[in-house]
Order: structure tokens, then sequence, then C-alpha cells
């Protein structure tokens, strides 16, 4: 698989996971999608997508520490 092809599916997957979470978190909210407008939308799947990226990193970056038999590091 070429590498550009394992971004945009890693792209496409985060996207589709931040959709569920906003459309969970609206739910639970007791409101619908009708409530809110697109542009409002597009904001909370972009700053659910830029969770979600810190996460990767995060998990990454814990990973690398602990093959590097830093895991005190990893608690920080």
């Amino acid at each position: 698989i070429m590498p550009s092809l394992v971004g945009s599916e890693m792209c496409i997957r985060d996207r589709e996971r931040a959709i569920e979470i906003v459309k969970e978190k609206i739910e639970k909210s007791e409101k619908s999608l009708d409530d809110f407008d697109h542009d409002e939308i597009e904001g909370m799947i972009a700053d659910e997508e830029r969770e979600l990226k810190y996460d990767q990193l995060k998990a990454i970056l814990i990973s690398l520490l602990t093959l590097e038999g830093l895991t005190y590091l990893s608690e920080i």
C-alpha cells in the first residue's frame, strides 16, 4: 500500500469516528442534528478530529518511550 493511500485511509477513518462521537454527544445532550447549522456541526467534527489526532500522537509517543525503557516519562 502506498503511504499516501494509508494516510488518506486514516484521515477518512478519523473523520468517520469524529462524526460518530459528535452524533453521540448530540444524542446525550437531548438535541437533534436540526438544532445545529452546518458550520456548527463541521466545527464540532473538526474539534473531535483534532482530539483524535492528539490521542493518536500521544499513544505513539508512549509506545516509543516504552520501547526505549522510559515508561516513567509516559506518566506525564
